[in-house]
């Protein structure tokens, strides 16, 4: 196993550097082997899908957020036998493959349907909340006392977002080209890691990452 730490974070951020910045993720979506007018749909549109990777907006304009996703991605390669290297061509295969990434859920035909059924998950999971009054800042809280109506709503929740997030992936994989094997294998590991983030944490992480929290805060101050 590879150890992780901030000298790891400052390599990446130096290559990024020495790529360009932001110049290189925008190189990333201009390259891309697609119809340019969908990156206006995505710009303008209301509704932008949700993913555990930065959204496109975000990945242009922020340094941080690509940054952050490089070395958490890195950090979850690295504690398998195989290792990918950190160096200029693999933080510019990340840049294209997030971009790509991004780009899949605007083509994939049936984004709205599965953002729907996204609002009517979520939805049940804060009636059910408020049906048990269940407190969830309690520190006690897990997955062995959760009513079963909310833990069938949070698996289908996972099953939504990793649905998604599966299709996107496949789509970007349809249109882009590899330039060797290594660059398809540091994809197929990208996909590997953002599906498996769909499948980490429990209602906690659910409240805080979808914004449920501000919900119930504003409640209780209403109340």
């Amino acid at each position: 196993m590879t150890s992780f730490d901030a000298n790891n974070y400052r390599k990446i951020a130096l290559y990024y550097i020495e790529l360009g910045e932001k110049k290189l993720l925008k190189k990333s979506l201009l390259s891309l082997n697609i119809n340019k007018k969908v990156f206006l749909f995505y710009s303008k549109g209301s509704n932008i899908p949700i993913c555990a990777l930065p959204r496109l907006k975000t990945i242009l304009s922020s340094r941080n957020s690509f940054l952050s996703f490089c070395y958490n991605f890195f950090s979850f390669v690295n504690n398998y036998e195989t290792v990918i290297s950190i160096s200029p061509s693999s933080i510019k295969s990340i840049a294209k493959f997030v971009i790509s990434h991004e780009v899949g859920h605007i083509l994939d035909p049936d984004i709205y349907k599965a953002k729907q059924e996204y609002a009517i998950i979520l939805s049940s999971i804060i009636d059910t909340i408020i049906q048990f009054d269940i407190d969830v800042n309690s520190e006690d809280f897990h997955k062995g006392n959760l009513p079963l109506e909310l833990d069938n709503s949070i698996l289908d929740l996972k099953k939504n977002l990793i649905d998604r997030e599966s299709k996107a992936w496949d789509i970007a994989k349809a249109f882009l080209v590899f330039e060797n094997s290594k660059e398809e294998f540091l994809f197929n590991k990208m996909r590997e890691y953002a599906l498996a983030t769909y499948n980490f944490g429990g209602l906690k992480n659910i409240v805080k990452e979808h914004n449920l929290d501000i919900y119930f805060k504003r409640r209780k101050y209403l109340a």
